[in-house]
């Protein structure tokens, strides 16, 4: 059975995000692209120190502002999350009991889980081998394993140290279904608007009494609650796409077909400000709200920026961005250990090409894990537990209005019956075609 045909019929969350039709949604791929370009501009903040030593080149590549301000795109990926979860799972979670709960648990476990588990054991192994044993503390390992080491307590030393943001998100999934079941059924633009303001100026208050004004302090020490302002402004933001999508202007008359083109550059031009900000500005919590009103006008957008993003090879890269956010740390570790007396010795096209060389075994490292770990591990956990625990979405909803209203409609038939003159007259279960009492 085909992959999207076998996710289809079991009613999962496709994996991951594709341009798919699913049983109660299309995912929006412009989104899933954009994922994977912050995934690489991430790559690119750590990759860089892969090619220090390089004469001249790594002095330019480091003078790049933006690319120095690349950890940031991380809190893009908190927004989105929660945009995404909510996209997904909204509606699910209003009818929010003990098993959808360890539903959606489980699902994201399965998501995420089976690559940090690979990631986690060649951290060890390589780390091990550097080092000594006796380098990797037995504490560190255990947090890491069960994704708390950003939960407030650093566990030294780090592992594969980009995870700490996982051990964010991984917080988040247990708080969110109860989270959307409360505010997924507000339907007030004004409260959802005052919400992301609230939620940022938190996140403001925060970064300022823990992190220093900055948002980068914020990982192993204070990355969960980073992560929880965000995704909470992500759910708030799909709350407010699905208020204006639902409304008549974006279903028709000329507000419909100028509104989607508005959003679009409103989309793009808040991409070109976030480098602005990289480049003329210290101050992190600048990007939140533009990373905010990217992912917003992103989602109800029609333009060539959006048809850009949708590009089957840009929404590849959204596909496999989850892979190079957890592997492209050991690219630069392999790229630190090319002696520096080799890399003293280059020039300037030979940085350029080792810094090129890093993002192509990136990209080829992450199709491939993709394609060997991701999508099996998914398949095969989710499949183990449709056939051991049906999925409750596969079950009859009998709490809905309409199984409610269909129960009653067959209790009055059966009641009618009953009330008919030959209510006591019922087949006979044996062959002699008798009647029984």
């Amino acid at each position: 059975m085909e992959y999207d045909t076998w996710v289809h019929q079991h009613r999962v969350l496709p994996f991951p995000a594709s341009a798919a039709e699913t049983p109660a949604r299309r995912v929006l791929p412009s989104l899933t692209a954009m994922r994977g370009v912050a995934a690489l501009l991430v790559a690119f903040f750590h990759l860089r120190y892969g090619i220090m030593g390089v004469p001249l080149f790594d002095y330019y590549v480091f003078k790049l502002r933006f690319g120095g301000k690349g950890y940031l795109w991380v809190d893009f990926f908190f927004i989105l999350s929660g945009f995404i979860l909510a996209y997904r799972y909204r509606d699910f979670c209003r009818q929010l009991n003990v098993r959808v709960y360890w539903n959606f648990i489980w699902h994201r476990f399965v998501r995420i889980w089976p690559l940090h588990l690979v990631t986690l054991i060649v951290a060890l192994f390589y780390l091990g081998y550097k080092h000594g044993i006796r380098f990797l503390a037995p504490s560190a390992v255990v947090a890491n394993l069960f994704l708390v080491h950003g939960w407030g307590h650093y566990f030294p030393p780090p592992l594969n140290f980009p995870s700490w943001s996982l051990s964010g998100e991984w917080g988040a999934y247990l708080i969110l279904p109860l989270y959307l079941f409360a505010i997924g059924r507000v339907r007030s633009p004004a409260i959802h608007i005052l919400l992301v303001a609230a939620l940022m100026a938190g996140l403001v208050v925060y970064a300022k009494a823990i992190g220093h004004g900055t948002l980068d302090l914020l990982r192993e020490h204070g990355g969960l609650m980073r992560c929880l302002f965000q995704v909470g402004m992500g759910v708030s933001l799909f709350q407010l796409h699905d208020l204006i999508k639902n409304q008549n202007p974006m279903r028709g008359g000329k507000a419909a077909s100028v509104l989607p083109g508005f959003f679009d550059a409103t989309a793009a031009l808040s991409f070109i400000a976030i480098f602005v900000i990289f480049t003329y500005t210290n101050n992190d919590l600048y990007f939140v709200p533009l990373a905010g009103a990217l992912i917003f006008c992103l989602s109800l957008s029609e333009g060539p920026f959006s048809k850009l993003l949708s590009l089957r090879p840009m929404v590849l890269l959204g596909e496999i961005s989850f892979s190079i956010y957890m592997l492209h740390a050991f690219v630069m570790w392999f790229f630190q250990d090319i002696p520096a007396t080799f890399k003293a010795e280059r020039g300037f096209v030979t940085g350029t090409l080792l810094l090129l060389s890093e993002f192509v075994l990136v990209l080829v490292m992450s199709y491939a894990s993709f394609r060997i770990i991701e999508q099996p591990a998914h398949r095969i956990l989710v499949r183990a537990r449709a056939t051991a625990q049906p999925d409750a979405s596969t079950r009859p909803d009998l709490s809905s209005k309409e199984a409610k209203a269909l129960i009653l409609e067959w209790r009055l038939r059966l009641q009618r019956i009953n009330d008919s003159p030959f209510s006591n007259v019922r087949p006979s279960l044996t062959n002699d075609n008798s009647l029984s009492d």
